[in-house]
């Protein structure tokens, strides 16, 4: 069962494979902000590092219209599965950028 690590709280989690990290922050009590959940608004970005499954055309698509990364690093937890391997989310990132205008 794959863990997931969520910074800058350092709460670790066991969660089932393709669990969404939205869903496994909310189950772990870690606080993450987030708006629509349905990829619309852009609230949940978060930093990841590890394997995880490939993001779908929506999320690619938003994350272009927000001006931020599409190379893997950056996500959204509603979108987000985790994969077989163990992760690390990086819940601080929320405060480094604006869902309506990208990076402050």
């Amino acid at each position: 069962m794959p863990r997931i690590t969520f910074l800058p709280s350092n709460v670790v989690a066991e969660v089932d494979e393709g669990t969404k990290v939205l869903v496994a922050a909310r189950k772990a009590k870690v606080p993450i902000e987030f708006g629509c959940a349905s990829c619309r608004c852009g609230t949940c970005g978060i930093e990841v590092s590890g394997r995880l499954k490939a993001p779908k055309a929506n999320e690619i698509e938003l994350l272009e219209k927000m001006s931020l990364s599409t190379s893997g690093n950056i996500r959204l937890a509603c979108q987000t599965r985790i994969g077989s391997e163990d992760i690390t989310v990086d819940i601080g990132f929320q405060g480094k950028y604006n869902p309506d205008t990208g990076m402050d």
